[in-house]
Parts: structure tokens; sequence; C-alpha cells
């Protein structure tokens, strides 16, 4: 599920309770007063006797257990500080109302996950279908998610919470028709564009022009969810057109190949492949009914070849087909396996018997009483059919297996190459070996799961449940290493769980106050005896015992509020350092980092981890004044030097780079605030200047080069209508004709000039800094072209502002060839927005070399102007023109791509969900 909101750390019925605590600035609690008025002193007792009885469960988001465990900690300044009886009345009511707010967030949080994971189910049920819907179909359901996701941000109460789950289920329940219209469109697609294939002059244009019609008034009934009514109206294609009868038995057809290629066709062309006798009689079969079906129009008789491959195809003939692939050819010297193959040929022929099960009994009665025949057939077999085996399994091996491997197969193929098949002496006395070797085939992924747990967590290895299969192993035992690996898998599965649980409690035995006597023995017993149960071979139960004394009242507060910190502290940091990354100002960045150092000080020092995961709450808050701030400053500093790159008036700069000094003194103070507001500033202000200079440069890169058309197809003057017919015909935004293509998956634009520009020359600046400089007008080289500077350089910049829309297509249209295939454009598209991210590529370009008199081969040895495609081809042009390797080589770098990156994007969380790219800057 997209990562949403925390709605309950932001309840304001909750979150008061993080204000109050901030407001008494509980950061050091005050002592108990001496004993003085009785009454008072009572009535204080009675209060903390109250509040040492709320807890903050586990079951709570965490941002919602620090609220409450602030207010608890504020509750308990204000008993402490009371300094009359009078102040206990409204204490005593506030504990109360802490009390039952905790209760009411426990349903609100129960409400909540089954709200999460019923939201959670209709994304993944969307993803599921979504390519099978027309874009009707994909705008209704993408519309009905994205109103859940809004109100889970916006749910507070269990009720809302409840609707959220109501509507989230409704919608996979909606997604699940859809998808059953879906398989409707698809079959009606690909049989009425069978239809008019055969179909010629007028009566095919008023049939293509009815079905566009049709799709069009379906697609607006399937986007408000009426599939019923968008079936209806594509089923009564061609009733006013004439021979409206062959349509069902199009989709009768087309409904029953599509169940083919789902569910036999890969069995069927396995049998096809094999020895099964009868099987070249249907090798056809697949070729002719679409023939029938798409250029002769005879649909039953298609229909027909369909079914009967579907009939021939059965699991006891797919199985009869594997078996006689373990028969070696040399068999059929042998009179008596031909008269066995012959009976079984007549007893599985489909169109005769029938019987592949008892075709295949009777061949292993054979077997079984022609014992030396089939040693020597599987020798043979073994070093035909299991050589690829014997390759693959030996790439993922490891000693000593390896080598014993190794060792048998050579011996085994030596004795069978020479045609020994001695039972004793020859090949087959290999047989058991080879096939045990195999068997370990079965656990390959077992063990490298094993390997990457023991690569994760060193220290399982010291608990040896590895052992069993490495000492198995290393006495050749394979088929008990086979078998000891599922309890080995097991035992190590659990030791992530256990180690991280013994290590969250050696932490809190660490930070437990000296003097606490009555909670240091019991945890560091429980630590101990978990230890001892882990050895004994059962970290689950280990890491179960040792949670539950965590679990206990006395630790359960210390336990989350040190895991709820270390948790936002990860994500805390990686804001913090990518923030830091666009900064650069020290002065800044000094601020930064002393906000965080209170909220790690906080908890490093003074084990206060419930006040420094607040902290981090008020340094998050920073940081998301900050890096607004930070990513425009990092784009105006672009812009200025790409503004001077291109040879701007420096008069018309100079007043930016004031204004950009003032900037940067109001961020120096700090003061985010103003700066982010001047910078901002400057950014719109360059607007006209950044338009002119992307403008020359796309002019400049696109003289007598493919370059110079990023802003054409992607800059801000696309609109999104361009943008669209890209993913649904091909054509290119800057198409200079009606048939020009360019297909893409996402087709995309920048918002704004200076996004494009700051881009470019952000990755210009990266390249130099890899000692390519894109203003350069030759290159100096080697004689050797595998030693030359590289011709090509690319970026992903990450501007860490939103920098573009796109529309990312999902469903291909079908077009007819012979038969409906996929096209390369889009049916269906998902409009995003906000990206952040943009490839740049810049190219090497050699110059032309010219029109010239040379002394090679022969004085006054004239050569025309010639075209270069790369270094390589300008040095072997120029060496058939000089007789020697050019030591310079003229020419420019262009910029030839520029686009937003839309891979990997989530729309809901507005981030990159894959790895990033090893060429992002910064």
């Amino acid at each position: 599920m997209a990562n949403t909101p925390d709605p309950l750390a932001n309840n304001p019925a909750i979150r008061q309770w993080a204000e109050r605590f901030y407001a008494v600035k509980a950061w050091t609690m005050p002592d108990m007063p001496d004993p003085g008025d009785e009454e008072l002193d009572a009535r204080r007792k009675a209060a903390l006797a109250e509040l040492a009885k709320i807890t903050i469960p586990a079951a709570l988001s965490s941002g919602a257990r620090r609220s409450l465990a602030g207010g608890r900690k504020a509750l308990k300044k204000e008993i402490l500080s009371a300094g009359g009886v009078e102040a206990f009345d409204q204490i005593d009511s506030d504990i109360q109302d802490l009390s039952s707010q905790i209760a009411a967030q426990l349903a609100t949080a129960a409400a909540r996950d089954k709200a999460q994971a019923a939201v959670a189910a209709a994304e993944q049920k969307f993803k599921a279908v979504r390519d099978s819907l027309d874009q009707g179909a994909f705008t209704y359901l993408e519309g009905l998610i994205r109103a859940a996701h809004k109100a889970m941000a916006a749910a507070v109460t269990a009720s809302d919470f409840e609707a959220v789950e109501a509507a989230a289920k409704d919608i996979t329940v909606q997604a699940e028709a859809a998808h059953a219209y879906g398989q409707f469109f698809d079959n009606w697609t690909r049989g009425t564009l069978a239809l008019i294939a055969a179909m010629n002059g007028g009566a095919k244009d008023a049939a293509e022009d009815d079905r566009s019609a049709r799709m069009k008034t379906a697609a607006g009934h399937s986007e408000t969810g009426a599939f019923g009514a968008a079936k209806t109206a594509l089923e009564g294609w061609k009733a006013n057109l004439g021979d409206e009868g062959d349509l069902p038995k199009a989709l009768s057809f087309d409904a029953l190949l599509a169940d083919y290629m789902a569910n036999a066709h890969d069995r069927c062309e396995f049998i096809l492949a094999s020895a099964v006798p009868d099987a070249r009689d249907y090798r056809n079969h697949l070729k002719n009914a679409k023939k029938k079906a798409y250029k002769e129009q005879k649909f039953t008789e298609a229909e027909a070849l369909v079914q009967e491959l579907i009939a021939y195809s059965s699991q006891e003939r797919g199985a009869l087909a594997r078996y006689m692939r373990s028969f070696d050819g040399s068999l059929r010297a042998d009179q008596g396996f031909r008269d066995a193959l012959a009976a079984a040929e007549t007893k599985q022929k489909f169109k005769g018997t029938n019987d592949p099960a008892g075709a295949m009994a009777d061949l292993k009665a054979w077997e079984k009483s022609n014992r030396a025949l089939m040693r020597k057939s599987l020798s043979k077999q073994i070093v035909k059919a299991l050589e690829k085996k014997y390759q693959a399994l030996s790439k993922v091996l490891a000693d000593p297996e390896l080598s014993d491997l190794k060792a048998t197969w050579d011996a085994h193929k030596l004795l069978a190459d020479a045609d020994n098949f001695d039972k004793d002496t020859g090949a087959p006395q290999y047989h058991a070996k080879l096939d045990q070797l195999f068997k370990l085939e079965k656990v390959v992924d077992e063990r490298r799961e094993m390997a990457l747990i023991l690569q994760r967590y060193p220290a399982a290895a010291a608990y040896e449940f590895q052992k069993p299969v490495a000492d198995a192993l290393t006495a050749k035992k394979y088929p008990e290493a086979v078998a000891a690996v599922p309890d080995a898998l097991a035992k190590l599965r659990a030791m992530p769980a256990y180690l991280d649980t013994r290590t969250a409690a050696q932490d809190l035995l660490a930070v437990l106050p000296g003097d606490a006597d009555e909670l240091t023995g019991p945890l560091d017993a429980a630590i101990k005896a978990a230890e001892v149960t882990a050895r004994g071979g059962d970290p689950a139960k280990a890491a179960s015992d040792l949670q539950a004394v965590l679990d206990g009242t006395d630790y359960m507060d210390l336990v989350l509020a040190m895991a709820d910190y270390r948790a936002k502290l990860a994500k805390v940091q990686k804001e913090h350092s990518r923030t830091k990354k666009y900064l650069k100002l020290a002065p800044a960045e000094d601020a930064l980092d002393a906000s965080l150092k209170t909220a790690t000080d906080r908890a490093d020092s003074d084990k206060e981890y419930g006040d420094a995961f607040l902290l981090l709450d008020t340094h998050q808050k920073l940081l998301a004044e900050v890096k607004p701030m930070a990513t425009a400053r990092f784009q105006v500093n672009g812009i200025l030097k790409a503004l001077e790159r291109a040879g701007t008036d420096a008069a018309k700069l100079t007043p930016f780079k004031e204004r950009v000094a003032a900037a940067e003194d109001e961020a120096k103070k700090p003061d985010f605030t103003k700066a982010k507001t001047a910078f901002d500033g400057i950014r719109t202000d360059l607007q006209a200047l950044c338009t002119e200079a992307a403008e020359d440069c796309e002019a400049k890169d696109g003289v007598g080069s493919n370059a110079g058309h990023s802003l054409d197809r992607h800059g801000p003057g696309v609109s999104d209508d361009d943008l669209i017919e890209r993913l649904k015909t091909g054509k290119p935004p800057n198409a200079k004709s009606d048939d020009e293509r360019s297909y893409t998956g996402a087709s995309s634009k920048f918002h704004s000039a200076q996004d494009w520009l700051a881009g470019r020359e952000l990755a210009a600046q990266a390249a130099k800094a890899k000692g390519i400089d894109i203003d350069e007008a030759e290159m100096d080289v080697s004689g050797d072209p595998l030693d030359w500077p590289e011709e090509n350089a690319d970026f992903t910049v990450e501007h860490g502002r939103a920098i573009d829309k796109a529309y990312i297509g999902h469903k291909k249209h079908v077009r007819m060839d012979d038969e409906p295939v996929p096209d390369k454009t889009y049916e269906s598209f998902e409009e995003v927005e906000g990206l952040t991210r943009a490839y740049v590529n810049f190219i090497w370009e050699p110059e032309d070399l010219p029109d010239e008199t040379t002394g090679h081969p022969n004085p006054g040895t004239h050569y025309p102007q010639e075209e270069t495609q790369d270094n390589a081809d300008y040095a072997e042009k120029y060496k058939a023109r000089h007789g020697t390797a050019p030591t310079k080589i003229p020419g420019r770098w262009v910029m030839m791509q520029q686009y937003p990156v839309a891979d990997g994007w989530d729309n809901e969380t507005k981030t990159y969900t894959n790895a990033n790219p090893g060429n992002m800057i910064p």
C-alpha cells in the first residue's frame, strides 16, 4: 500500500497532549516535594497512583504514542509542581481524560488498521487488473482509489475509518466487475478487428466508424462504473450494417482462443515438440485455426481446431511426453522397444483409444523388464538431455559438492562416450550419485536464503544451525544434506527476530537506572534464559519469551520509546542528509545540525527517548521549511550559471546575483522562510531570460544534429493533449509530418523553462566534475580507441521539487496484422504529477571531415567532405586521408536528451519507489 499519512498522530484530540508537554517544557522533572500539607500530600500521592495505571499501548501509531506519552509526562510535572489542593480537581479530571483518550484511540487504531488493509487490498486489486481496462474503467477505478486515499488521510474517528474500509471493500468489488468487462472489451476488440480486416470499401469505412463511435460511448459508460451499459453498447456493433450474426461467432472463437493460450498452450507446445507419436498431426492446428478465422472468416471451423488442441493437450498426454523424453534414440535399434512403442502409440492415439496414461503404464512395464537397455539409455540421456541442467547446477553449487559433481559427471561422461554401460564398472555406476547430486537443485533457493541470513546477521553463525547441512555436504551425504535444509532454514529464519529482540533488551538494560534492581534483575535473567533457549534450537520461542518480558508494564513504555525514536531518527537523518546536499551553505547547515543534535543528545546522553522523539518531530518540521528553500536555491544557482554559459548580458544578471546574495544572508541567520520567499521570487522573475536561453541552447544543439528536440517534446509549451496523443498514436509533439512516430510508455513535460535550464546546467556541472567540458571544441585522443575519453555523459538530476507532469501508458492498443497483436500505442493511461527527476544526456559529435587535398596515399589526393558517426569513425577516415591517426578531434558536445523521469514514481506518496540510479545528482 502506498504510504498514507499517520491520521492518529495528527488527531487534534491527541496532538494537544504533545503540545501540552511542550508548553510546560518538561525536559527536567521536578523532585518529589518534601512532606507538608497533609491533604495536599494525599491528593498528590493519589494522582500519581492513578497516573501510574496509565500505559501507552503498542497498538497505537508511533506519533500517537509519543504524543500521549508527552501528555502523561506533562501531567506528572503538574502533579509534582502543584502548590495547592485546588489544583488537583483539574489534574484528576485531566488524568481521566488521558485514560479515556487512550481507550478511544485503541478503538480508532483497530478501525484504522482495518481501513488500511482494505485500501491496500483495493490498490493491489486495481494494479492487478488495470492493464486490462479501457480508459473509462481505468479512470473510474483510479478516481475511487484517490477518493479512498483522501478519506484515509482525513479520517480521525473510528467511524471515519469504518467508512473508508467499507468504501475500499466496494472498490475491490468494482475492480472485479471492471476486470470482467475488460476481458470482454479485449475479446470484442480482437473479434471486431478480425471482422473488419475482411471488409472492403464503404462497408469497411462504415464498420470502422461505427466501431469507434461505440467504443467512445462504452468508455463514457465505463467511466461511471456502468459496465453493463458499456458492454451493451459494444455488443450492438454492426447491428445497423448487416451481417451482425458473425459478431457472436468471432467473439466465441476469440474467447476460446484466449482460454487455450492461457491454460493449455504451453503444455500443448511441449507435447507437440516431443516424441509422442501423433504430435506431428496437430503441429499446424493453431496456425490453421488463425488462418480460418482471420483470413477466411470461418470461425466455427477455426473454433473446432482450437477445441481439438485443448482436448489433445491433456495433462495425461503431457505426462506421457515428459516420460518419453527419458528414452534415448539408440533404443530404437531394439525390436522389443519398437514393439512396445508401437503398442503405446496405438493406445494413446488421440483419434483412437486415446489412453495416454495407459500407454505410459505399458512403457513403464517394458522398462522394468529391460533394465540393461534402460541403464544404457539413461546414461546417454544424462549426457545429452541433462547437460544443460548440469551446467546450470554447477553455477549455483559451491565446494565441496561442486567438485564432487564435476568429478562424478566427468567420470560418467567418459564411460558413456566409450559405450561402457556395465552396471558395476561402466557409466551406470554413477547414476545413483548423480541423482543425489541433482537433488541438491531442489534446495538451491533455500541454501541461498540461509547464506543471505548469515550474511546480514553474522551473529547467527555462532548458533550453528547451518552445521548439519555443511557437515553432510562435507561428508558427501547429499540426501542427508537435502533433508537437513528445511530445519536449518526454519531456525535461521527465526534468528533475525531473536537477535533484534535481544539487542532491544540489551539496549534497554543498558539505559535502566543503576539502582533499579527490581527492573534490571528480571530483565537480565530473561536475556540469559532466552539465550539458552535459542542455543537449544528454538530461537522463535526465545524471541517470544523475551518479547513477553519487554511487553510487561514496567518495560513497555521505554522499549516503545526507544523503538519509536530509532525508527523516526532513521527517517529524519535520511531527509536531513538529502536536504544538506541541496543546501551547501555552512551557517544554515550548522543550524540544521544543531537542531538534530538537540534531539539526538536527548536520547544518547540523557536516555530520554520520548523527549527525543518529540524533538525529532520539531526538527522534521524545520526540514520541511528548509528543503523547499534549498531546492529553490539549488535551481537558481544552476540557472544563473546556465545564463552565464549562454552569454546573457552581465548587466541583466547583476540584479539577480545581488538578490541571491541577500537571500543567502537570510538563510545564514537562519531565516529559512524569508530565504525561501526570496529564492522563489528570483526563480519566478528569471522566467523570461530562461525561456530565451533554453530556446537558444536547443537551436544550437539542433544545427546539423538529431539533438535539440527536448523542449519541443517535453517543454512547458507542450499541451496535455499533445502528450496524450503521443501515448495513443506515437506522434510526438514536434512531429514534422502526420506520419512521424516516436513511441513511448511515458509522455511528459517540464513545468517551466527554469526547470529545464537548471537541469541542463546542473548536469553540465556534473560532467565537468568528471572531466568533460561541454563547451570544448576539440578532444585529445590516444592512438587506441579503447583509451579515448568518454563520448557520452548521462545524469539523473534530482531537483528535490516538483518539475513535471506525465501520462503513463497501461493498456496497449490492439492492431490487426496477420492476427490481432498488441501495438506500440496505448488505449489507457494514468496521469501523474509532481515528478522531481530528469534524465540528461550529453553526447560528443565529431565534425565532418572537410573537403581537402592531402599527400596520402599520393601527393595531391583529393577527398570530399564526409560525415562521421563517432570518434572511431572519424579516426579511421582521418587515417585513410593522412596516413596517421589524429591527436585531436574537432567537434562539440550536444544535449541529446532531457526528459522527466516517470519510472518508479508513486503518484500517491510523490516519491520514487525504485533504487536511486548511480548517476544521480546531487
